[in-house]
């Protein structure tokens, strides 16, 4: 209590400080009086009796200084102090801190805005209880086709009873529905759970109830409920308590709302709007009647490892593949992280970024150390001065660091505005795959790092002038009035000029190896013409189409209808829209041949078209024919028609008209012949080969959701609202959704190439900047502090251009240096970048020699306006100069 009573008295005294002030000076000057007075007495004159009585005190303010730091708030106050005065400082050169701050700005704004992202994507735990321990179960085609394949309800069931890894184990599926409440009927995104998915994540209700297994497993028999988001109960019910227990549309069937999920809440995909039980009964012989259609998501136990549950998964998987060889054979289990699953495709260029953003802001912290640098040299008389008077070297140094928290923090405050900005834009130009599984937001916790940030680069550029402060000869400056430069910060200057060039020559690396793969990816024939293309989804729900005819009906009068609206020259439909990642894919069995062995199927995407889908698309018919009317028609022979790469794969050496196939995609799989063969298409992007596909014509492989193609003459959105009347005039209660240009899907493709290489230029081009400032500011300087030099140089008979030679050598030796260090670091770590490359190697030779030689080229610039001054120096005017 006594020390704290202490304290708080110190303390107030602090707030007292001109009284203090006056005290001690009166103290002071009291005691001074006495020693004057004891020396006028011994003898000496009244001035000599004050001058020895100074100097008996050793200086008066070096004797303040003394009392003052006795005081155990006094690191408080000279703090308090010290910024007080850089601000001051700062204020008096607007064109100094005006540079430095917009040069921090940039910084650490873009590094704020870069890590906001990857923060939310990587770092933060999941918004669900202990989420470190939740992964995605999936089935692994060991034929290498892919590791994260969808799973066969028999293979769930038998992993739920068979494990001891997981304390639970559920099953789930996204997909798109009509959600009516009377005469409002939109589309909506929904997930099929369950019952226990939602449970396992920890999720509890604010209104109702979640759905129990029993409801799940009596799904299909009429115990239709639904569990829906806050989103969907604010935005279509107002929020009020009696949408629990109202019965709503769902493609046209009546479920009953039991429960509202917590605002915010999400799993696998931010869009859903709606869980409804997935209604899988255990005693069903799925491997029969079924394939692999749903996603499974798992708990681990609290002592089980990721490695300890893919070694048993995988036992499992032997198991299931020696009791099921026709079903599982060559299919094996991939446990994983629901992390990676979430934004794995966006991993590696969140880590490229973060890198980039990285290097970004060392370029600006050692341009600020730079402009430092050179203001300390203009203020080292100050500084000499000050230790003239008594202040400690350790206090000149704490002085200039101040200054530099104060720049760093005022950067800091100006790129945390600049990133709220950026964030926005950032998520604007990312990747849908971005942000479909994981919320992106600004917080205080954003804030709190970014002050941290700020205050941590403001000491890092700030360590340059205080370490050559802390060498300098401060009595030597008092006379020195030529060059106010000592070797140290000479050097200190170029080694931090050439940081700058060999960060930038690694970001402009980096930036030409991603837009070298966008242009290469632009020009890759996706097998289609995109241009001119409108495309959008429509969904009929069962109830009101329950036959194959009825729905085949539908989309073959809308298809017409739409191909006779102005504009348009052809309309069709297709199930899975290319390059949009979704599709279907089955075993192919081809007539004739003898039966594949397990494991070594034949493997085909499968597409469902109408009449006229290779025309509009511009997909080119090789061989045979197109779909006809006729042909769609659910009485009709089964009809296919194949894609290039498949009778390259499957029918090599064999006429692939008239001969015969099936796939596995119905209860009943007849055979049927091929009337044609078209072009290959780019199914999943443009950067892999296309797959072996098979289409079949609607009626017999009738889809209750299909995509509309059109092709158009002009702008294809300007047909988007002419072809919404079309469908409503057909069903005034079915929605359109999902209206988008078939260019926009091909460019999605691409897009996380094309992200990163577009924030990588925006940083190569600020690090450009800036190293340009940098250099310009060392040589300016230098040319200033050397006017008398060149003066002598010119007067002895020095040629301009061997002045202009002398300047630009000097600069561009620190360039050399900077880019040979920035080519080996960018070398070495360009592999990292090797995942998100097409058609160009990670050490390709043009991209390092044009990295380089932008940098010199901008360097040359930069160098050339202080050496022109340098060479048109008078000599008479430079031999004047101080």
């Amino acid at each position: 209590m006594k020390s704290f009573r202490a304290f708080f008295f110190r303390l107030s005294g602090w707030f007292r400080k001109r009284n203090r002030e006056q005290e001690m000076m009166d103290e002071f000057e009291s005691h001074l009086q006495m020693h004057i007075a004891d020396n006028i007495r011994s003898g000496m004159s009244a001035e000599e009796a004050r001058r020895q009585a100074l100097l008996k005190f050793g200086g008066m303010e070096s004797a303040k200084e003394s009392v003052r730091d006795r005081s155990r708030l006094r690191g408080l106050e000279t703090a308090w102090q010290d910024f007080r005065y850089a601000l001051r400082t700062l204020r008096r050169n607007p064109g100094f801190a005006v540079t430095a701050i917009a040069s921090l700005a940039l910084g650490i704004g873009a590094s704020i805005a870069i890590f906001t992202v990857a923060d939310n994507l990587l770092l933060r735990p999941l918004p669900y209880p202990n989420s470190s321990q939740l992964v995605m179960v999936w089935e692994a085609n060991q034929r290498g086709t892919t590791n994260q394949n969808e799973v066969s309800p028999a293979n769930y069931f038998d992993w739920k009873t068979q494990n001891t890894c997981f304390s639970d184990i559920a099953a789930f599926l996204d997909y798109h529905v009509i959600f009516s409440t009377g005469a409002r009927a939109e589309e909506i995104d929904i997930q099929s759970a369950s019952a226990n998915l939602l449970p396992m994540l920890g999720v509890t209700p604010i209104r109702g109830r979640l759905f129990t297994k029993a409801e799940d497993e009596a799904s299909s028999n009429g115990a239709d409920v639904a569990v829906i988001s806050y989103h969907l109960w604010q935005s279509w019910f107002g929020g009020d308590e009696s949408a629990i227990g109202r019965r709503v549309q769902i493609n046209s069937r009546p479920w009953t709302i039991i429960g509202v999920l917590p605002p915010g809440f999400y799993f696998h995909s931010r869009t859903v709007d709606a869980w409804l039980p997935i209604g899988l009964k255990p005693a069903e012989d799925f491997r029969k009647t079924q394939g692999r259609w749903i996603w499974t998501a798992a708990r681990l136990k609290p002592d089980i490892s990721l490695r300890q549950a893919q070694t048993q998964m995988d036992t499992i998987a032997r198991r299931l593949e020696d009791s099921y060889p026709e079903f599982n054979k060559g299919w094996g289990v991939n446990v994983e992280p629901l992390r990676d699953a979430l934004v794995g495709q966006v991993k590696t260029p969140l880590l490229v970024l973060l890198g980039a953003v990285t290097l970004l802001l060392g370029v600006a912290c050692a341009n600020v150390a730079n402009l430092l640098l050179t203001r300390f040299n203009a203020r080292r008389r100050e500084m000499a001065v000050r230790g003239a008077l008594g202040a400690a070297r350790a206090r000149l140094v704490r002085q200039l660091l101040t200054e530099s928290i104060a720049l760093g923090i005022t950067g800091g405050i100006a790129g945390i505005l600049l990133a709220r900005w950026a964030v926005q834009a950032l998520l604007a130009l990312a990747p849908r795959e971005l942000t479909h599984s994981v919320q992106v937001f600004f917080d205080l916790r954003i804030v709190i790092f970014a002050l941290a940030l700020s205050l941590l680069t403001g000491i890092i550029f700030g360590l340059a002038p205080a370490l050559v402060s802390a060498r300098s000869d401060l009595n030597t400056a008092l006379h020195d009035e030529t060059r106010s430069s000592t070797g140290m910060g000479r050097r200190l200057r170029g080694w931090l000029v050439a940081a700058e060039v060999a960060c930038a020559v690694m970001l402009l690396s980096g930036a030409g190896l991603l837009f070298h793969t966008v242009m290469k990816l632009q020009v890759v024939d996706p097998g289609l013409n995109a241009s001119n293309v409108l495309t959008f989804r429509v969904t009929l729900p069962n109830p009101r189409y329950p036959r194959v005819r009825n729905r085949a009906q539908f989309f073959v009068r809308a298809a017409q209808d739409l191909a006779h609206l102005p504009g348009v020259t052809s309309a069709s439909a297709v199930s899975y829209l290319p390059l949009q990642g979704e599709g279907a894919a089955t075993t192919v069995a081809i007539e004739g041949q003898p039966p594949a062995r397990p494991g070594e199927e034949l493997i085909a995407t499968i597409r469902t078209v109408l009449p006229e889908y290779f025309r509009t698309m511009g997909i080119p018919l090789r061989r045979g024919r197109d779909f006809t009317i006729a042909d769609d028609d659910p009485d009709q022979p089964y009809r296919f028609i194949v894609s290039e790469s498949f009778v390259r794969k499957y029918l090599a050496g064999r006429e692939p008209l008239g001969t015969r196939i099936n796939a596995e995609m119905d209860d009943k799989n007849p055979f049927g012949e091929i009337i044609g063969v078209v072009g290959d298409v780019k199914e999943e992007s443009l950067d892999k080969d296309p797959d072996p596909t098979v289409y079949y014509v609607h009626a017999h492989l009738a889809y209750g959701g299909m995509i509309f193609v059109l092709r158009t003459e002009n702008d294809p959105l300007s047909l988007a609202v002419p072809a919404r009347k079309v469908i409503q005039g057909i069903d005034s209660q079915q929605p359109v959704a999902d209206v988008f240009t078939m260019q926009k899907v091909v460019r999605e493709t691409f897009a996380r190439q094309q992200f990163s290489a577009t924030l990588l230029a925006g940083f190569s081009f600020a690090s450009l900047l800036l190293a340009a400032v940098g250099i310009y500011g060392v040589l300016a300087y230098s040319v200033a502090q050397r006017t008398r030099e060149i003066g002598v140089r010119v007067a002895l008979g020095a040629e301009p251009s061997r002045i202009l030679r002398l300047v630009v050598g000097n600069g561009m030796r620190l360039v050399l240096i900077g880019s040979l260090i920035g080519l080996a670091a960018a070398f070495a770590l360009s592999g990292l970048l090797k995942s998100m490359l097409f058609g160009i190697g990670p050490r390709d030779p043009w991209t390092f020699t044009i990295a380089p030689l932008v940098l010199i080229c901008v360097a040359l610039i930069a160098a050339y306006v202080p050496a022109r001054r340098a060479s048109r120096l008078a000599p008479m005017e430079a031999l004047r100069t101080e």
